[in-house]
């Protein structure tokens, strides 16, 4: 079955992005990818300008597509709204829109620019959940990647609870970030990743600064860096490297 919207596979420097890649391209051997552009907006609209379709999906290199996913949207899109499907949380089994599987319109990019951290929850007008669960994020491959995935979304959180101090959700979700799933590969890296993305965004936030900084992954990089060179394994030994 060939979907009806072009769907593009985004990977930069995820370790498991081939196996994906390929687990997408067997079902859906028309799957485009791009790869290794620096800069989350920039990336996305590279994807805007070369999607042969008004709307297009975009998969995430650390994102599984779950076998009984079939691209199907099952309602008319409005070019307006992004619309974001469920996604499972390898780590701590959380199911939301974190690392899910996306549908843009073109129209998106042609004259706006983010205004926030995530071009997801910016860049459209309406933000719409779509209550299936299509795929796994698998963002935990490495202690590197496990640190940075909480580290950014949990930095979004606290910007959100910051702006909304009465927003159950954020607050029930970092709250399973920063205490559950340990006990996963990379789990204690993804531990401290959410501890420090949070007070990395109180600290800016207290400062009167943005956090958009976290979506450049050479900077991640760098603090992943400093902090793995803090460690000491007998002193943080649910730190699995």
């Amino acid at each position: 079955m060939t979907p009806t919207f072009d769907i593009f596979f985004l990977s930069y420097s995820e370790s498991n992005a081939e196996t994906n890649w390929l687990a997408l391209t067997t079902r859906f051997p028309h799957a485009k990818r791009l790869h290794g552009i620096r800069g989350v907006y920039k990336a996305h609209s590279i994807i805007a300008d070369c999607s042969e379709t008004d709307f297009y999906f975009i998969v995430d290199g650390d994102n599984l597509v779950k076998q009984d996913f079939d691209f199907t949207v099952p309602f008319s899109p409005k070019k307006d709204s992004l619309y974001v499907w469920r996604a499972q949380n390898a780590v701590n089994q959380l199911v939301y829109g974190f690392g899910g599987i996306k549908l843009y319109n073109r129209s998106l990019f042609q004259s706006q620019t983010i205004t926030g951290p995530d071009v997801a929850t910016t860049i459209a007008p309406k933000y719409i959940p779509v209550m299936t669960l299509a795929s796994t994020t698998c963002f935990n491959a490495t202690p590197l990647e496990s640190w940075r995935g909480a580290f950014r979304e949990c930095a979004k959180l606290t910007q959100n609870l910051n702006k909304s101090p009465n927003d159950v959700q954020s607050r029930e979700r970092l709250s399973i970030w920063l205490s559950q799933g340990g006990d996963s590969m990379h789990g204690g890296w993804c531990l401290l990743g959410a501890q420090q993305g949070q007070e990395f965004a109180l600290g800016a936030l207290a400062r009167g600064e943005d956090i958009q900084v976290i979506n450049d992954f050479g900077w991640l990089n760098n603090e992943f860096l400093k902090t793995s060179q803090k460690i000491m394994p007998d002193s943080l030994s649910f730190l699995t490297i």
